[in-house]
């Protein structure tokens, strides 16, 4: 229910002509802001979004591949309808999102049995050297996410980044990118990609020694705002142009 009211606040601030960046706790928040996106059209039609997940893990599980039984490791397992039909539905995520249109992007580490959903879904992989160095790959899945889809929503687990930069989180795995390079990623994307419409963090370590991680964070969002006001002054230059 709590993911239900999450999804009403992002849809608002969808209607409202808000951009969405979202704080969230961890993972298994992320259904309620793909909701809330689906639910922001300007009519009653479910709006198809898209989703670029960056994280160390697929969190692809379900409670039967599971090893650990986290919820943590469920979220996208949820969101494409492979688990937990009524969390999906009581965070209003109906329906369920479609492999195609799920793009994951620096998993490092994965369950073996989670493996072998992901080996038999449609998702697509991105390196972390594609994030690294804004490789053609990584613009050529967002044309087609651009082309699949109505809004396109990007998560970021802090543990898909450096472990120097998140030392408090519980899940970190080395050889991740820095939040310079995801920065300026995220500059570009919301730049070039009107359909980029929401940004969402997760996982926040609370032990933060020195601030490196909340330093991070910040850093990021700052990219991809820079990159949602470039992309509004293109706009209304054309509109002046016209």
């Amino acid at each position: 229910m709590a993911l239900g009211h999450f999804a009403e606040l992002v849809t608002k601030n969808g209607h409202d002509g808000y951009f969405t960046v979202g704080l969230l706790a961890t993972c298994p928040s992320m259904p309620g802001l793909v909701a809330g996106l689906q639910h922001s059209g300007s009519n009653r039609r479910s709006l198809k979004i898209g989703m670029l997940w960056l994280d160390a893990h697929p969190d692809f599980n379900t409670p039967e591949t599971t090893r650990s039984g986290s919820l943590g490791g469920m979220p996208v397992a949820v969101a494409t309808g492979r688990a937990l039909r009524r969390m999906r539905l009581d965070a209003h995520l109906h329906p369920a999102l479609n492999d195609r249109h799920v793009v994951m992007a620096g998993v490092r580490l994965t369950d073996p049995l989670e493996q072998e959903l992901l080996d038999h879904s449609s998702i697509q992989q991105l390196s972390v050297d594609d994030l690294r160095n804004m490789t053609p790959a990584v613009f050529a899945q967002l044309d087609r996410l651009s082309r699949l889809t109505d809004k396109i929503y990007v998560h970021i687990d802090m543990d898909v980044l450096d472990p120097r930069e998140v030392m408090g989180h519980g899940n970190k795995v080395p050889n991740g990118p820095s939040s310079e390079q995801l920065a300026k990623l995220f500059e570009t994307i919301f730049t070039r990609y009107p359909k980029a419409s929401a940004i969402g963090f997760a996982t926040i370590p609370s032990t933060d020694e020195g601030g490196l991680s909340l330093a991070a964070v910040n850093r990021m969002i700052a990219g991809a705002i820079r990159g949602v006001k470039a992309r509004e002054r293109a706009v209304s230059g054309l509109s002046k142009t016209k």
